[in-house]
């Protein structure tokens, strides 16, 4: 199939050439991958009925391993990619009028199964045949389809079988998938809920707060995620307990591209909140500053990632979850281990924090009340050339790095802790993989693109928090304490002008319980 170009062109047609494409391992086995195919034109083709993603002016298709695809002779770009663990294929082939074939040998750069992770992400809107064949490609080991966005989503329809996941096949790969997955999308934040034994029963009304919705979830065992540490409605959920992730790795980012958000920055009007700049590096710090100050607030919150693939430009996993689990684990054991904050996120490199006692990401740390020093160990591998790599407690930066190899830092670091801490890793890449005119259909800019995209070159990673107890207290820090107070005011405002009639005296009464519950933990620390 020619993408772009009128079939009906009897030049064209006279062109048309068959190019047949087999991408294996190193074993020889076959690899379902995303593929790209793309004449100096810039014609995009894919084979017929392919399962295609569009990013920007380029059509990818997922390809079993075996493909044969139509294309006019010349020279075309093929493109081969399969997640983040196998290094990317690029490269011009040459098609005369008889065809072509290409047999491509895509090999790994890094192993998380053998490492003791399995892949996972929070937020794509696919249907269930779709998926199938997209997970497989992008090598995750678990998926997620949202068939409740808004309401029941007619056109994302829930997959048949029993049970709360679907075992997604495509290829001889099979995917577990939790198939009763929710979005609430109003103006009190985007949150997602995965693994929910059924579909969410309430109505979906946009003056009714996440709440109701997600004490729901929590009440069922489902994991809920926040799509930012900036909506407007998590701090107060999760100190009610209804909270276990929040997106580090969200929807600002995708393949080759950023969505400028600056307007996100203080949704709640908090005077003396900054505004982040429209650039990547700025919505990053979006992210990870709005994450940390809920952290500050005594919060335990996992780090989280998702895509939005299905409405968002971006592959399936692009913006994914790496979970310390057994390689044969169920979606029910990832989720729980994603809950206790066992992980990291990513969108490129790969990042281990660890301590000489061996505790890891969601683990608790008990020190006297004297304190203590913790050696902390930090693994950093990217296939790309790393710019940072940095050490954070308790929102501020106590070590950035030197990166003597640009693909590889192992360090260690003696931490002295004298109160109640959180400590994470993080680090950014530069994916220099295409050159400037090849990233120029990702730009958004001056299209017609509703998101208003821009092209980026920045990949990162970000772990969860180990958490650090001082004579039995845990991590608070005062000024976001207080920060939180006042951020709870401007929800009551909020909440107040936003929610229908029925729900005003619940969602007040919620109000005062997490202010109460923030008073007693700034009481407690004093």
């Amino acid at each position: 199939m020619l993408v772009g170009v009128s079939l009906a062109s009897a030049t064209l047609l006279a062109q048309a050439a068959p190019f047949k494409l087999s991408i294996v391992d190193r074993s020889g086995k076959r690899l379902p991958c995303r593929v790209l195919v793309k004449a100096e034109d810039g014609t995009c083709f894919v084979p017929q009925a392919a399962t295609t993603l569009q990013t920007g002016r380029d059509l990818w298709f997922v390809s079993s391993g075996q493909t044969k695809v139509d294309v006019t002779s010349g020279r075309v770009l093929l493109r081969v990619e399969r997640g983040l663990e196998f290094v990317r294929f690029k490269g011009w082939i040459d098609v005369t009028e008889s065809g072509a074939t290409k047999t491509v040998h895509l090999r790994r750069w890094v192993h998380m199964k053998e490492r003791g992770y399995l892949t996972g992400e929070n937020h794509l809107h696919i249907d269930s045949k779709q998926l199938a064949p997209m997970l497989a490609a992008e090598g995750l080991d678990f998926g997620t389809s949202l068939t409740w966005w808004r309401g029941p989503d007619a056109r994302r329809p829930i997959p048949p079988g029993s049970g709360k996941s679907r075992r997604l096949t495509f290829a001889g790969h099979t995917t577990p998938t939790s198939i009763y997955d929710a979005e609430l999308e109003y103006a009190w934040g985007a949150a997602y809920i995965q693994n929910l034994p059924a579909p969410l029963p309430l109505k979906a009304e946009p003056g009714r707060p996440n709440l109701d919705y997600l004490k729901h979830a929590v009440k069922r065992g489902a994991i809920v995620h926040y799509q930012g540490g900036w909506s407007r409605e998590v701090l107060l959920d999760a100190l009610l307990g209804c909270v276990h992730t929040v997106n580090v790795c969200n929807n600002n980012f995708a393949l080759h591209r950023f969505q400028p958000r600056s307007r996100y920055s203080n949704l709640l009007n908090v005077e003396g909140f900054p505004t982040y700049p429209d650039t990547d590096v700025g919505m990053l710090k979006m992210n990870t500053a709005t994450y940390y100050r809920l952290l500050n607030c005594g919060l335990r919150l996992a780090a989280g990632a998702g895509s939005a693939t299905g409405v968002k430009a971006a592959p399936v996993g692009y913006n994914r979850a790496y979970v310390r689990v057994a390689e044969d684990a169920s979606i029910e054991e990832f989720y729980r281990a994603w809950k206790r904050g066992s992980n990291f996120v990513t969108n490129g490199p790969i990042l281990q924090l660890s301590t000489a006692s061996n505790r890891r990401p969601g683990d608790t740390i008990k020190l006297s009340p004297s304190g203590g020093t913790i050696d902390v160990r930090l693994e950093v591998v990217s296939d790309q050339p790393l710019q940072t790599v940095q050490l954070v407690v308790n929102g501020e930066v106590i070590e950035s790095f030197d990166i003597k190899d640009p693909k590889r830092v192992e360090v260690t670091r003696k931490v002295t802790v004298e109160s109640g801490s959180w400590i994470v890793a993080r680090c950014t890449a530069r994916d220099g993989w295409l050159t400037d005119k090849e990233l120029t259909p990702y730009d958004g800019r001056g299209t017609r693109d509703p998101f208003g995209v821009a092209r980026s070159r920045l990949r990162f990673a970000h772990s969860s928090p180990i958490y650090v107890t001082v004579g039995g207290r845990g991590p608070l820090v005062r000024r976001s304490v207080e920060e939180g107070l006042v951020m709870l005011d401007r929800f009551d405002d909020f909440a107040t002008a936003t929610a229908a009639p029925a729900f005003q005296s619940s969602i007040q009464a919620a109000v005062a319980a997490a202010r109460d519950k923030l008073k007693r933990r700034l009481r407690a620390s004093e």
